[in-house]
């Protein structure tokens, strides 16, 4: 039996086995994408002239390619994923230029629309032989230059010759002498068959001929082709007819790779250029001049540029919960907000990461479903619906029910990250899939299950993931456990009928009293090691004295002391918001001062002139 060795794997197939795993689940949540992204090409110009009755010859009229499509890049909140985004994007080419002057129909511009949170790499890789063929074209264009300078001091020999010769024709006419004869043509300077096979194959993929024309001894046309090669030696322009020629200009761009960071909605108006389109063709009636009445010849236009974008989506909220599978993080999102994340009765592990808002009033409630009512994990309504089936129950804007108005307090937004297993920060499971999302969010709160056999142990496997999941990133020491501010302490209604928290009535049965007496140990246990766990940050400078920890207990399925745990999240928002609001408002005044400071300095300069 033969033994295949395992080979290590790369970025691109861990992000299959991501995809793979969520695919099996039903769900279309994409999180990571290699996309290739191009401009559309100019389109070229017309050669044509202008022809109405009673003039048979008019001037030269083709009018110039419309500009390639461009590629633009939009944040926007409206979307949670990447997976409406192809592999290929590609913008519109320009349309030809037509007749009468008329400019050919620019190309239809792209905008890719991705998630706020979405980091946007630029990839630049050169493929194998890559320099080699550069070097060919490069080697060809040359040779093709040689020959067009060739042929244009050629040119331009020949048109003063032929000046010459024409003034004297026409001065021995006036004066009855001899007459000249015919005009004597000189044979072609031999550059080289390579390099006159190169410069017609570079003359064919820069330039559209008028029908018949035959342009090779044109001085005007010679000229525009060499200023044309100039350029193209020079890398001002791209060449046209050559797709690989895209791809090596972002290679050999000295410019750093794009990288974005979208944290916040791009403004419709001010989309992020990613790709300009090709330039457009002249027509011929741009190269008409005194010298040269009807040019018959026109430009091709450019090609559009390539570029291979990594977008990687990394959600964001105010509080994000973390924990281990099965914690109940689904539950006590569905517990304080409208969201909706599915939850069973048996053990699984959200595979994307779902977001809500709560919010809360000044009467002390919040939103969220109906008091009273315990989260079920079986859907409220039938799938299909017909004319027996029950209806829906009323809700509080029905007459059924009261109404009353509710002034807003706050509101801000919860993240159930998908939960973590032990060496995920190895990328085992789904691995860096999962811990890429803890990144945005303001604050994190760590949920247990506190009737797990061993809640202590769940939590220290989870602080070690992140730790380690800094390390690789090289992330600062703390920067994610020092963003910690809380502990929800789930599931305490296995303990008995009351809170784990409160002491059991001493004529309860023996093995209530024994499960609550338990309860009561475990969360015991669980505030002094968070404490100690606190202690231990401060010293070492990973969190202020001020940014406490706080311990909650709550039945998220029984919505029970969830109101104690709105109260702690929104402190915590309140306070992370002002300090937020503190480091914006010392930015601004030490911009407002380098600008007073930058006005003085002008002021000044222009005393001392």
């Amino acid at each position: 039996m033969l033994l295949r060795s395992k080979r290590p794997r790369d970025a691109t197939s861990l992000s299959r086995k991501s995809d793979w795993k969520r695919r099996q689940e039903g769900s279309n949540f994409v999180d990571t994408l290699s996309l290739y992204i191009h401009s559309g090409r100019g389109g070229s110009g017309g050669v044509a002239f202008h022809r109405e009755k009673f003039l048979a010859k008019g001037p030269p009229s083709g009018g110039p390619g419309g500009a390639g499509g461009s590629v633009y890049l939009l944040a926007t909140s409206s979307l949670t994923s990447l997976a409406h985004l192809p592999r290929t994007v590609r913008a519109g080419g320009g349309l030809p230029g037509g007749g009468k002057w008329l400019a050919g129909k620019r190309g239809e511009d792209m905008y890719l629309r991705v998630p706020v949170g979405t980091i946007v790499r630029e990839v630049r890789e050169e493929t194998e032989g890559e320099a080699e063929i550069e070097r060919e074209e490069r080697e060809e264009l040359e040779w093709a230059w040689e020959a067009s300078k060739v042929r244009l001091a050629e040119a331009e020999k020949r048109e003063k010759r032929w000046n010459a010769w024409k003034k004297a024709k026409d001065a021995a006419a006036k004066s009855g002498a001899e007459d000249l004869g015919p005009f004597d043509e000189l044979d072609l300077i031999d550059v080289g068959e390579h390099k006159q096979a190169a410069l017609e194959r570079l003359r064919k993929n820069l330039f559209s001929m008028y029908p018949n024309a035959d342009l090779a001894s044109h001085p005007h046309f010679l000229n525009a082709e060499h200023l044309l090669l100039s350029k193209l030696l020079s890398r001002q322009a791209a060449l046209p007819g050559k797709k690989t020629r895209r791809r090596r200009v972002r290679v050999h761009d000295p410019e750093p790779p794009l990288h974005l960071d979208l944290t916040k909605p791009t403004p419709n108006s001010e989309p992020v250029l990613l790709l300009t389109g090709g330039p457009p063709g002249l027509g011929n009636a741009s190269f008409q001049s005194t010298e040269d009445r009807s040019p018959k010849y026109a430009t091709k236009g450019g090609d559009g540029d390539m570029m291979r974008l990594e977008l990687e989506l990394k959600s964001g909220g105010d509080v994000g919960l973390i924990g281990m599978p099965n914690a109940g993080k689904s539950t006590i999102l569905r517990a304080l907000t409208s969201s909706t994340p599915r939850v069973a009765s048996y053990a699984f592990t959200t595979l994307n990461p779902h977001h809500g808002t709560c919010v809360v009033y000044y009467d002390s409630t919040f939103s969220g479903p109906r008091p009273g009512l315990s989260i079920s994990d079986s859907p409220s309504f039938p799938l299909t619906f017909s004319a027996t089936s029950p209806r829906p129950p009323p809700t509080s804007s029905s007459p059924d029910s009261p109404s009353r108005t509710r002034t807003e307090a706050l509101r801000f937004t919860l993240t159930d990250n998908p939960g973590l297993v032990s060496h995920s920060s190895l990328n085992v499971g789904l691995g860096h899939a999962f811990l890429r999302h803890i990144e945005r969010c303001s604050a994190l709160v760590y949920v247990i299950d506190l009737s797990a056999p061993k809640p202590l142990e769940a939590l220290e496997t989870v602080r070690t993931e992140l730790r380690e999941y800094e390390r690789l990133k090289g992330l600062d020491a703390g920067e994610l456990e020092g963003r910690v501010r809380g502990v929800v302490a789930n599931k305490a209604d296995l303990f008995g009928p009351a809170r784990a928290d409160v002491v059991p009535e001493e004529d309860a049965e023996e093995e209530r009293r024994q499960e609550q007496e338990e309860g009561v140990r475990k969360l015991a246990e669980l505030k002094a090691h968070v404490a100690e766990m606190e202690r231990s940050e401060v010293e070492q400078g990973w969190r202020s004295a001020e940014d406490g920890i706080w311990v909650v207990p709550v039945s998220a399925k029984r919505r029970e002391n969830v109101a104690a745990l709105v109260k702690a999240l929104a402190e915590t928002v309140g306070k992370e918001r002002k300090r937020v609001k503190e480091l914006l408002d010392e930015e601004e005044r030490w911009e407002e001062e380098e600008r007073r400071l930058a006005k003085e300095r002008q002021v000044a300069r222009r005393d001392e002139w």
